[in-house]
């Protein structure tokens, strides 16, 4: 498990992020070698999220809930001739202005962060590295997590949880077109609900890519991996062959088409029924578990586009694959897709669209078939939110937005949802230094922005 993770959970993720850019600058002759690039913002706001955490659909009337939200942004960028860094971490306080924690209403207070980090290095003239990391933990449902990675979504309105992926890779060039391509990701979701699953996966990959262009390339990856859960586990390989091409001015599409096979085990407790005298029969505990195990195969493949210009940013994608259905604790076979478009209208205000949907169902039929479905389905969510984002004074900003949940669940302790959520906010510039940083998951691509006026 990264050391950010156990960190993070004891609040002190701050420290530990200061401590390694310190350490990083420590390493290198000296700061002006490279491009240093710094933002510090702070931010409050409220957001009303409806009935969202109501514990009991139902059983209680409908009511509002208001969170007010107060932190800090903390945005930085560091290049040197081979080697760039971008992180941005976010902690911020959280707390229900309509929950008392008592009478056994749901305390929504807390500490929420956010990290996410990017590195890229070129080790030597033939070797390359790649690193990205990326951790969410909230005392609520967060649904702010960026929809611009393919990601199958299912939102539950239970208790803290805590999502962390790290995916190192390596790229080493054998010709002038050909590399060898080496990986590894691992991912955690935990969750403070019993209810839930803690799931954890990894996976190692090999492949090979050709540069048919400067533009254009093709690649074949293969990957090995396990997802564990609490009550089981899923073997799992991947094959996939894709095609990647830019097109028009600063865009970029790609194409993968493969297959997976999946080995799973689902741990079941027996439930032990009183005989006709109502005694419950001596159960060994050894034999009071049952194990399922199916193996499976089917089709993975995605389809992605994006476009970056100076005042016009979009991307959109849908992807088929096997994934580790995090919280329900069982390998799924999912289908995501997501969208975002955002367009500036000069240097003071800018407005969004983005939305995300996935699907999961059953694999190997792992799961109890629920009554009356007929279907393997087990989970439908769909998210979309309208934002803006005005810049009022050079550093005061106002931001805002509105955002519909839909779910629909055939599993517990995911509920069905339906709810409109929105979100106003005010933040302010405390500190900068240089130009605007570096967002870590664009690493090394090339923009048409303009650098900021001094």
């Amino acid at each position: 498990m990264s050391v950010a993770v156990s960190v993070m959970r004891d609040g002190r993720g701050l420290t530990l992020v200061l401590a390694a850019l310190w350490l990083l600058g420590a390493g290198v002759p000296a700061l002006e070698a490279g491009d240093l690039r710094v933002q510090l913002d702070a931010e409050a706001g409220v957001r009303n999220d409806g009935n969202a955490f109501q514990a009991d659909p139902g059983t209680l009337e409908p009511e509002d809930e208001s969170i007010a939200r107060g932190g800090l942004v903390l945005k930085l960028s560091y290049t040197l001739p081979r080697t760039a860094l971008a992180l941005a971490y976010a902690p911020a306080y959280e707390h229900g202005l309509d929950s008392q924690g008592g009478d056994g209403e749901e305390d929504l207070s807390g500490t929420s962060h956010r990290l996410e980090l990017g590195l890229d290095s070129q080790l030597t003239r033939r070797l390359a590295m790649r690193i990205r990391e990326r951790l969410l933990q909230t005392p609520t449902l967060d649904l702010y997590v960026p929809v611009n990675a393919p990601d199958p979504t299912a939102a539950t309105r239970r208790g803290d949880q805590l999502s962390h992926a790290l995916d190192v890779s390596f790229d080493q060039d054998l010709t002038r077109r050909t590399s060898l391509i080496l990986g590894a990701e691992h991912t955690l979701h935990t969750f403070e609900s019993q209810d839930l699953s803690d799931t954890e996966t990894l996976a190692g990959r090999l492949g090979w890519s050709f540069d048919l262009t400067e533009d254009r390339s093709i690649a074949a990856i293969a990957t090995a991996g396990q997802f564990e859960f609490e009550r089981g586990e899923a073997d799992v390989q991947t094959f996939g062959l894709s095609y990647s091409d830019a097109w028009g001015r600063d865009g970029h599409w790609s194409i993968e088409a493969g297959a997976f096979f999946a080995d799973s085990t689902q741990r079941r407790v027996l439930v032990v029924l009183p005989d006709a005298s109502g005694v419950l029969p001596a159960t060994d505990p050894e034999t009071a578990v049952s194990e399922v195990e199916e193996s499976d195969s089917g089709w993975r493949g995605g389809l992605q586009a994006s476009q970056r210009l100076r005042f016009v940013n979009w991307n959109v994608g849908y992807r088929h694959d096997v994934s580790a259905g995090y919280g329900l604790g069982q390998a799924t076979e999912a289908d995501s897709l997501f969208a975002d478009v955002s367009r500036s209208f000069g240097r003071r205000l800018t407005l969004g669209l983005d939305g995300n949907a996935s699907r999961h169902r059953d694999l190997g039929d792992l799961a109890p078939e629920p009554a009356g479905t007929g279907d393997d389905l087990l989970n439908e969510f769909a998210a979309g939110t309208a934002r803006f984002s005005w810049n009022i004074l050079q550093d005061l900003r106002l931001t805002g937005g509105y955002s519909y949940v839909w779910q629909e669940s055939q599993v517990e302790p995911f509920e069905d949802l339906s709810y409109s959520r929105y979100f106003l906010g005010l933040g302010f510039r405390i500190f900068s230094f240089g130009d605007t940083p570096n967002e870590p998951d664009l690493q090394g691509e090339p923009t048409d922005e303009e650098p900021d006026a001094d």
